[in-house]
Protein backbone atom coordinates (compact mmCIF):
# COMPACT_ATOMS: atom_id res chain seq x y z
CA UNK A 1 0.00 0.00 0.00
CA UNK A 2 1.10 3.24 -1.30
CA UNK A 3 0.17 5.66 1.87
CA UNK A 4 -0.81 3.23 4.75
CA UNK A 5 -0.75 6.71 6.98
CA UNK A 6 -3.99 7.61 5.11
CA UNK A 7 -5.75 3.91 5.68
CA UNK A 8 -6.79 2.74 9.46
CA UNK A 9 -8.48 -0.29 7.67
CA UNK A 10 -9.16 -2.09 4.82
CA UNK A 11 -12.93 -4.28 4.94
CA UNK A 12 -12.84 -7.01 1.90
CA UNK A 13 -16.16 -8.30 0.69
CA UNK A 14 -15.75 -11.60 -1.09
CA UNK A 15 -12.60 -10.60 -2.70
CA UNK A 16 -10.13 -13.03 -4.49
CA UNK A 17 -6.29 -12.83 -5.04
CA UNK A 18 -6.02 -14.52 -8.50
CA UNK A 19 -8.96 -13.49 -11.15
CA UNK A 20 -8.27 -16.62 -13.45
CA UNK A 21 -8.33 -18.77 -10.34
CA UNK A 22 -11.65 -17.24 -8.79
CA UNK A 23 -13.56 -16.92 -11.97
CA UNK A 24 -13.87 -19.80 -14.49
CA UNK A 25 -12.67 -19.17 -18.25
CA UNK A 26 -15.76 -20.05 -19.68
CA UNK A 27 -18.31 -18.28 -17.34
CA UNK A 28 -15.98 -14.85 -18.09
CA UNK A 29 -16.56 -15.45 -21.65
CA UNK A 30 -19.84 -15.52 -20.89
CA UNK A 31 -20.57 -12.74 -18.81
CA UNK A 32 -18.54 -10.90 -21.27
CA UNK A 33 -20.07 -11.43 -24.58
CA UNK A 34 -23.85 -11.26 -22.64
CA UNK A 35 -22.38 -7.85 -21.42
CA UNK A 36 -21.59 -6.76 -25.20
CA UNK A 37 -24.22 -7.96 -26.83
CA UNK A 38 -27.35 -6.61 -24.81
CA UNK A 39 -26.44 -4.73 -21.73
CA UNK A 40 -30.14 -4.24 -20.54
CA UNK A 41 -30.61 -7.92 -20.72
CA UNK A 42 -27.33 -8.74 -19.02
CA UNK A 43 -28.15 -6.39 -15.69
CA UNK A 44 -31.67 -8.51 -15.71
CA UNK A 45 -30.55 -11.72 -16.09
CA UNK A 46 -27.26 -10.79 -13.20
CA UNK A 47 -29.79 -9.62 -11.01
CA UNK A 48 -31.98 -12.82 -10.39
CA UNK A 49 -30.51 -15.40 -12.55
CA UNK A 50 -28.43 -16.39 -9.30
CA UNK A 51 -31.61 -16.38 -6.99
CA UNK A 52 -29.91 -13.71 -4.50
CA UNK A 53 -33.00 -11.49 -4.79
CA UNK A 54 -36.74 -11.87 -4.49
CA UNK A 55 -38.56 -10.95 -7.44
CA UNK A 56 -39.60 -7.33 -6.06
CA UNK A 57 -35.86 -6.50 -5.27
CA UNK A 58 -34.72 -7.15 -8.87
CA UNK A 59 -35.88 -4.01 -10.15
CA UNK A 60 -34.29 -2.09 -7.79
CA UNK A 61 -31.21 -3.69 -7.74
CA UNK A 62 -31.15 -3.16 -11.45
CA UNK A 63 -31.88 0.77 -11.33
CA UNK A 64 -28.44 0.38 -8.67
CA UNK A 65 -26.57 -1.03 -10.97
CA UNK A 66 -27.31 1.54 -14.00
CA UNK A 67 -26.11 4.10 -11.45
CA UNK A 68 -22.87 2.63 -10.52
CA UNK A 69 -21.63 1.09 -14.15
CA UNK A 70 -21.83 2.01 -17.83
CA UNK A 71 -21.74 -0.69 -20.08
CA UNK A 72 -17.94 0.29 -20.97
CA UNK A 73 -16.90 0.32 -17.41
CA UNK A 74 -18.44 -2.93 -16.42
CA UNK A 75 -16.41 -4.28 -19.82
CA UNK A 76 -13.59 -3.59 -18.62
CA UNK A 77 -14.04 -4.24 -14.87
CA UNK A 78 -14.40 -7.89 -16.12
CA UNK A 79 -11.32 -7.93 -18.31
CA UNK A 80 -9.30 -6.35 -15.71
CA UNK A 81 -10.69 -8.27 -12.55
CA UNK A 82 -10.29 -12.00 -14.19
CA UNK A 83 -6.91 -11.02 -15.20
CA UNK A 84 -5.75 -9.94 -11.95
CA UNK A 85 -2.88 -11.44 -9.62
CA UNK A 86 -2.20 -9.22 -6.11
CA UNK A 87 -0.17 -11.94 -5.04
CA UNK A 88 3.20 -10.52 -5.04
CA UNK A 89 1.62 -7.22 -3.06
CA UNK A 90 -0.31 -8.83 -0.38
CA UNK A 91 2.52 -9.59 2.38
CA UNK A 92 3.40 -6.09 1.87
CA UNK A 93 -0.14 -4.77 3.21
CA UNK A 94 -0.20 -4.28 7.38
CA UNK A 95 -2.55 -2.43 7.08
CA UNK A 96 -5.46 -4.01 9.87
CA UNK A 97 -7.93 -6.23 7.17
CA UNK A 98 -11.25 -7.76 8.04
CA UNK A 99 -12.24 -10.39 4.76
CA UNK A 100 -15.62 -10.98 4.64
CA UNK A 101 -17.21 -13.78 2.59
CA UNK A 102 -20.38 -15.84 2.70
CA UNK A 103 -19.25 -19.29 2.93
CA UNK A 104 -21.47 -20.86 0.33
CA UNK A 105 -21.11 -18.15 -2.56
CA UNK A 106 -20.40 -20.32 -5.89
CA UNK A 107 -18.88 -17.72 -7.99
CA UNK A 108 -15.55 -17.04 -5.30
CA UNK A 109 -14.85 -19.64 -3.84
CA UNK A 110 -14.26 -20.17 0.34
CA UNK A 111 -10.80 -21.16 -0.28
CA UNK A 112 -10.05 -17.96 -2.10
CA UNK A 113 -11.25 -15.92 0.87
CA UNK A 114 -8.81 -18.61 3.19
CA UNK A 115 -6.04 -17.86 0.91
CA UNK A 116 -6.50 -13.74 0.84
CA UNK A 117 -6.82 -13.94 4.67
CA UNK A 118 -3.80 -15.62 5.05
CA UNK A 119 -1.31 -13.99 2.33
CA UNK A 120 -2.29 -10.30 4.47
CA UNK A 121 -0.13 -10.27 7.61
CA UNK A 122 -2.55 -8.32 9.73
CA UNK A 123 -6.06 -9.98 8.66
CA UNK A 124 -9.23 -11.75 9.81
CA UNK A 125 -11.43 -13.85 8.40
CA UNK A 126 -15.27 -13.96 9.04
CA UNK A 127 -17.69 -16.31 7.03
CA UNK A 128 -21.11 -16.17 6.65
CA UNK A 129 -23.58 -18.39 6.46
CA UNK A 130 -24.65 -17.32 3.86
CA UNK A 131 -24.67 -18.48 -0.84
CA UNK A 132 -25.43 -15.01 -1.71
CA UNK A 133 -23.15 -12.58 -2.79
CA UNK A 134 -25.47 -9.22 -2.07
CA UNK A 135 -25.58 -8.15 1.48
CA UNK A 136 -29.49 -8.84 1.70
CA UNK A 137 -31.18 -9.37 4.99
CA UNK A 138 -29.64 -13.00 5.99
CA UNK A 139 -26.25 -11.20 5.68
CA UNK A 140 -26.58 -7.36 7.38
CA UNK A 141 -26.68 -8.08 11.07
CA UNK A 142 -23.76 -10.33 11.09
CA UNK A 143 -21.80 -8.65 8.63
CA UNK A 144 -22.80 -5.23 10.55
CA UNK A 145 -21.75 -7.03 13.71
CA UNK A 146 -18.23 -7.85 12.17
CA UNK A 147 -17.48 -4.65 10.86
CA UNK A 148 -18.60 -2.63 13.92
CA UNK A 149 -16.37 -5.38 15.98
CA UNK A 150 -13.33 -4.65 13.34
CA UNK A 151 -13.85 -0.21 13.37
CA UNK A 152 -13.96 -0.80 17.42
CA UNK A 153 -10.71 -2.74 17.67
CA UNK A 154 -9.12 -0.26 14.38
CA UNK A 155 -10.03 2.77 16.41
CA UNK A 156 -10.09 2.50 20.03
CA UNK A 157 -13.50 3.21 19.82
CA UNK A 158 -15.99 1.46 22.12
CA UNK A 159 -18.27 -0.51 19.91
CA UNK A 160 -21.74 0.38 21.36
CA UNK A 161 -20.64 4.03 19.89
CA UNK A 162 -19.85 2.90 16.30
CA UNK A 163 -22.28 4.07 14.32
CA UNK A 164 -24.34 5.94 16.94
CA UNK A 165 -23.71 9.86 15.29
CA UNK A 166 -21.84 11.32 13.21
CA UNK A 167 -21.90 13.41 9.56
CA UNK A 168 -21.81 10.14 8.10
CA UNK A 169 -23.78 7.90 9.81
CA UNK A 170 -26.25 5.46 8.25
CA UNK A 171 -29.65 5.87 8.82
CA UNK A 172 -33.17 5.09 7.85
CA UNK A 173 -35.20 8.56 7.93
CA UNK A 174 -39.22 8.26 8.06
CA UNK A 175 -41.27 10.96 7.48
CA UNK A 176 -45.09 11.17 8.97
CA UNK A 177 -48.07 13.32 7.77
CA UNK A 178 -52.16 13.81 9.13
CA UNK A 179 -53.37 13.82 6.05
CA UNK A 180 -56.44 16.30 6.07
CA UNK A 181 -55.13 18.04 9.35
CA UNK A 182 -56.53 21.83 8.24
CA UNK A 183 -59.65 20.69 7.32
CA UNK A 184 -60.21 18.95 10.51
CA UNK A 185 -59.36 21.62 12.76
CA UNK A 186 -61.78 23.57 10.51
CA UNK A 187 -64.26 21.24 11.10
CA UNK A 188 -63.68 20.34 14.93
CA UNK A 189 -62.40 23.35 16.20
CA UNK A 190 -59.20 24.37 18.14
CA UNK A 191 -60.15 22.74 21.43
CA UNK A 192 -61.33 19.32 20.00
CA UNK A 193 -59.07 19.24 17.22
CA UNK A 194 -56.46 19.69 19.37
CA UNK A 195 -57.32 16.62 21.67
CA UNK A 196 -57.23 14.50 18.39
CA UNK A 197 -53.47 15.97 17.66
CA UNK A 198 -52.23 14.42 21.32
CA UNK A 199 -53.52 11.60 20.77
CA UNK A 200 -52.01 11.74 17.21
CA UNK A 201 -48.63 13.17 18.85
CA UNK A 202 -49.10 10.12 21.97
CA UNK A 203 -49.75 7.28 19.50
CA UNK A 204 -46.68 8.03 17.33
CA UNK A 205 -44.22 8.53 19.98
CA UNK A 206 -45.26 5.52 21.77
CA UNK A 207 -44.70 3.22 18.52
CA UNK A 208 -41.54 5.13 17.59
CA UNK A 209 -40.34 3.85 20.94
CA UNK A 210 -41.03 0.45 20.90
CA UNK A 211 -39.53 -0.02 17.61
CA UNK A 212 -36.25 1.93 18.32
CA UNK A 213 -36.61 5.23 16.74
CA UNK A 214 -35.72 8.29 17.16
CA UNK A 215 -37.85 11.30 17.52
CA UNK A 216 -35.86 13.97 15.49
CA UNK A 217 -38.68 16.98 15.19
CA UNK A 218 -42.34 17.43 15.30
CA UNK A 219 -43.79 19.43 11.96
CA UNK A 220 -47.26 19.80 14.05
CA UNK A 221 -49.14 17.08 11.96
CA UNK A 222 -46.30 15.09 11.30
CA UNK A 223 -42.96 13.54 12.58
CA UNK A 224 -39.43 12.92 11.20
CA UNK A 225 -37.63 10.06 12.88
CA UNK A 226 -34.53 8.29 12.19
CA UNK A 227 -33.24 4.48 12.68
CA UNK A 228 -30.11 2.32 12.28
CA UNK A 229 -31.84 -0.52 10.88
CA UNK A 230 -33.96 -0.22 7.54
CA UNK A 231 -36.10 -3.83 8.93
CA UNK A 232 -37.48 -1.61 12.44
CA UNK A 233 -37.42 1.19 10.75
CA UNK A 234 -40.40 -0.72 7.83
CA UNK A 235 -41.75 -2.26 11.13
CA UNK A 236 -42.57 0.87 12.81
CA UNK A 237 -44.16 2.07 9.71
CA UNK A 238 -46.32 -0.61 9.65
CA UNK A 239 -46.75 -0.66 13.42
CA UNK A 240 -47.79 2.86 13.24
CA UNK A 241 -50.82 2.42 10.26
CA UNK A 242 -51.97 -0.45 12.60
CA UNK A 243 -52.22 1.75 15.53
CA UNK A 244 -54.37 4.52 13.37
CA UNK A 245 -56.61 2.27 12.02
CA UNK A 246 -57.60 0.40 15.34
CA UNK A 247 -58.22 3.49 17.02
CA UNK A 248 -61.78 4.61 17.36
CA UNK A 249 -62.94 8.07 17.10
CA UNK A 250 -62.40 10.66 14.90
CA UNK A 251 -60.26 9.09 11.97
CA UNK A 252 -56.28 9.27 11.91
CA UNK A 253 -55.14 9.06 7.77
CA UNK A 254 -51.47 9.58 8.26
CA UNK A 255 -49.01 9.00 5.27
CA UNK A 256 -45.46 7.46 5.63
CA UNK A 257 -42.63 7.82 3.79
CA UNK A 258 -39.05 6.00 4.03
CA UNK A 259 -35.32 6.71 3.00
CA UNK A 260 -32.25 5.66 3.62
CA UNK A 261 -28.69 6.52 3.67
CA UNK A 262 -25.95 9.63 5.39
CA UNK A 263 -27.85 13.08 6.01
CA UNK A 264 -25.75 15.33 7.76
CA UNK A 265 -26.26 15.99 11.65
CA UNK A 266 -25.93 19.48 13.08
CA UNK A 267 -27.56 20.44 16.57
CA UNK A 268 -29.65 17.22 17.25
CA UNK A 269 -31.33 17.51 13.41
CA UNK A 270 -30.93 16.01 10.08
CA UNK A 271 -30.64 17.23 6.83
CA UNK A 272 -29.43 16.44 3.42
CA UNK A 273 -30.42 14.75 0.27
CA UNK A 274 -31.79 11.65 1.68
CA UNK A 275 -33.79 13.78 4.50
CA UNK A 276 -35.61 15.81 1.49
CA UNK A 277 -36.27 12.41 -0.76
CA UNK A 278 -37.86 11.03 2.47
CA UNK A 279 -40.22 13.85 2.91
CA UNK A 280 -41.07 13.85 -1.04
CA UNK A 281 -41.83 10.22 -1.05
CA UNK A 282 -44.22 10.46 2.37
CA UNK A 283 -46.01 13.96 0.09
CA UNK A 284 -46.83 11.11 -2.36
CA UNK A 285 -48.35 8.49 -0.17
CA UNK A 286 -52.30 8.93 0.59
CA UNK A 287 -53.91 8.39 3.83
CA UNK A 288 -52.91 5.02 5.36
CA UNK A 289 -50.09 4.19 2.84
CA UNK A 290 -46.54 3.95 3.48
CA UNK A 291 -43.93 4.52 -0.06
CA UNK A 292 -39.98 3.83 0.45
CA UNK A 293 -37.54 4.56 -1.57
CA UNK A 294 -35.52 2.08 -3.63
CA UNK A 295 -32.57 1.88 -1.71
CA UNK A 296 -34.76 0.66 1.33
CA UNK A 297 -36.78 -1.94 -1.17
CA UNK A 298 -32.69 -3.00 -1.72
CA UNK A 299 -31.83 -3.55 1.31
CA UNK A 300 -34.80 -5.16 3.20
Amino acid sequence: MAHPDRVAGLILWASFVNGAQAYQATERTTLVDLAEGNWEFFLQTIAQGKGWLDPREVRAYVDILKQCSTQKDYLSFIKWSSESDITPLLPEVHTPALVLHPRAFSDVKVEEAMRLASMLPNARLVLLESERFLPTAELVEPALRAITEFIADVTGSPASEIGRSGPSAFRTILFTDLVGHTEMMQRLGDAKGRDVLREHERITREVLKANGGTEVKTMGDGFMASFGSVTKAVECAIALQRAFAEREGEPLNVRVGLNAGEPIEEDGDLFGATVILASRIAAKAEGGEILVADTVRAIM
